[in-house]
């Protein structure tokens, strides 16, 4: 009877670990999102359970998320910044404050930045748009665990990554 309530109890926490929870990044990783694509850096770990294959990509670093989620079909920056945004206001998880700034990567793609404040959260919501496309992320970190610079400097190196797929 114990090997059977083992067995009861072992095989769905088994199964539901292998399906959530965060996983390392590996060397070298690249992450396609639609049109979009971009290399995690190391030390992230992928939030598996709330990550979807070309749907949303989710990466935590202690207290910090990095959300990258493709926006669809947008002709302009500001156009993807609203749509963005009403997306995750919906979320409950915070709002976005102040008129968002322009802002580019080190691939040449251009969009805007706001930041997002919330009771327990603060972090950005950057848009990028090309090719007619957009892209929505989120940085948010608790507010007892605010961003280090080296997760900052590990942004800048994700954002600076993205790049549109070859057609």
């Amino acid at each position: 009877m114990a090997v059977v309530m083992m067995f009861v109890i072992a095989i769905p926490y088994l199964l539901n670990r292998s399906l959530v929870g965060a996983a390392p990044v590996r060397a070298g990783q690249v992450v396609t999102l639609g049109t979009f694509r971009y290399r995690p850096a190391p030390d992230w770990q992928i939030d598996r359970g709330a990550s979807q294959r070309d749907l949303v990509s989710v990466l935590v670093k202690g207290a910090t998320t990095y959300r990258l989620t493709p926006l669809g079909r947008q002709s302009s920056a500001v156009g993807a910044f609203k749509a963005a945004a009403r997306r995750y206001e919906a979320t409950g998880r915070g709002r976005i404050g102040g008129d968002p700034a322009s802002v580019s990567t080190a691939r040449g793609l251009t969009g805007l930045v706001a930041p997002i404040s919330g009771n327990t959260v603060a972090g950005t919501l950057t848009v990028l748009v090309a090719g007619g496309q957009g892209l929505g992320i989120s940085l948010t970190a608790r507010h007892t665990a605010p961003l280090t610079a080296e997760i900052a400097d590990d942004v800048v190196t994700m954002l600076d990554s993205v790049e549109v797929v070859d057609s």
